[in-house]
């Protein structure tokens, strides 16, 4: 952190701060922002005529399978699909560990009928993930963030959910040995 910087906020020390700062950097093969060993994907594409209603009819089934697809990927963090301006674009936002090319090639991959499901007949010119078209749509329409956090920012999905494992079987222990 550079020695002359000044907070947002009167009430905290640029050395406070300085304890807190994620270094972002490029991803080395797409665009985005990597902290540590996660990473942001980011689209924002136009909506064709009627593609809101469609998204909107298609939505409550998508979130219902949302666990089972991205789960099959297992690099994902987080994932958000929305439909902003008033219906006239759709964002898709995630964040993810491990690098951009093999994360877009399981989303190919394991999530294609998921990703279909919602975006064939609602984003303006998608072609679906099959297609050959799909990375060149892909490279048109994402955006890297100007700012973006990670907690945990080296934790991979895995190793979460080991952890979650871990803490689990020890809350077992401990309430066997109280009991």
């Amino acid at each position: 952190m550079q020695q002359d910087y000044v907070p947002i906020s009167r009430d905290v020390t640029a050395e406070e701060i300085g304890k807190w700062t994620q270094p972002t950097r490029r991803q080395t093969d797409g665009v985005g922002l990597r902290v540590g060993n996660k990473a942001e994907f980011t689209l924002v594409a136009p909506v064709k005529p009627g593609g809101a209603e469609i998204f909107r009819e298609r939505v409550k089934k998508a979130q219902v399978e949302a666990a089972y697809w991205e789960g099959r990927l297992g690099t994902v963090h987080d994932l958000r699909v929305a439909l902003i301006n008033d219906g006239t674009q759709i964002l898709f936002a995630a964040s993810y560990s491990d690098e951009f090319k093999p994360y877009v090639v399981d989303v190919i991959n394991f999530a294609t009928p998921w990703i279909d499901h919602m975006f064939v007949d609602v984003a303006e010119g998608y072609p679906g993930l099959g297609s050959p078209d799909a990375l060149a749509y892909i490279a048109k329409h994402q955006v890297e963030a100007s700012v973006w956090y990670a907690s945990n920012e080296q934790a991979t999905v895995r190793d979460i959910a080991r952890g979650q494992k871990a803490l689990t079987s020890l809350n077992e222990l401990l309430d066997a040995t109280q009991a």
